[in-house]
């Protein structure tokens, strides 16, 4: 068993079948409760490849990571239901995925300094983005309002805490990082656009599970990368 987590290939080509499985419960009516098992064994195969490959000596740091697996394995688990239809297990999921990117966005946190003029054309994409999808589903929002800004505020501050990582870690690590992020917000808009707007929007039923599982690979595996960079230097 180990050595499915300890060869990337090998863990991949796993991945991708357990996706595929999930992708498969999800489109089939009745088949759509075993999501709970499946989509539960994707997240948790992500978590225990991290666990077993990484060689981050800062505890914090990897604590961040792991509860941020953690919450979108329970953030997944509670969202399955918020699609059916159940209002207070969306908001719990939604609360739990705002969680699991906060601690994304502390774990990329550095502390080097750096001029705000390199994030002025940056601030300008976070409020033509977010005013544009404010202007496309606020007629539908009602009270969700104020829980939809501080989704998109943090989805803005974690890809910032991405974008910052340039100047401190390899260009490997950099960029799969910040094309998992991309592909965070691409699901995040797909499902806020699915849930206020068009419900048959974009193919979602197979580009927001795309996207989202697509993400969350890049994201782990660019953490890896930088923490292999880091011990390599100390090296």
């Amino acid at each position: 068993m180990k050595i499915i987590f300890k060869n990337t290939l090998v863990f991949s080509i796993v991945y991708i079948l357990l996706y595929l499985l999930d992708s498969f419960f999800k489109n089939s009516e009745t088949l759509f409760s075993c999501r709970y098992i499946s989509k539960t064994l994707l997240s948790l195969s992500l978590l225990a490849y991290y666990l077993i490959n990484t060689k981050q000596k800062d505890k914090h740091k990897k604590r961040l990571v792991v509860v941020a697996l953690c919450c979108f394995i329970l953030g997944d688990v509670f969202f399955i239901t918020g699609n059916n239809g159940n209002v207070l297990h969306f908001i719990f999921a939604s609360s739990l995925f705002i969680a699991a990117k906060v601690c994304y966005s502390l774990r990329f946190l550095n502390n080097e300094d750096f001029k705000i003029t390199k994030l002025i054309p940056f601030l300008l994409f976070c409020f033509l983005y977010m005013s544009i999808i404010m202007t496309i589903v606020y007629n539908n929002l009602g009270s969700f309002f104020i829980p939809l800004l501080l989704y998109l505020f943090v989805v803005m501050l974690l890809m910032q805490f991405a974008y910052l990582r340039k100047s401190e870690v390899n260009n490997k690590s950099f960029w799969l990082v910040i094309i998992g992020v991309v592909f965070s917000m691409v699901a995040d808009n797909i499902d806020i656009l699915k849930m206020f707007y068009d419900p048959s929007i974009a193919y979602n039923k197979i580009t927001v599970m795309f996207f989202h599982g697509l993400s969350q690979y890049l994201i782990i595996m660019g953490v890896l990368e930088e923490s292999n960079k880091t011990e390599i230097v100390k090296l």
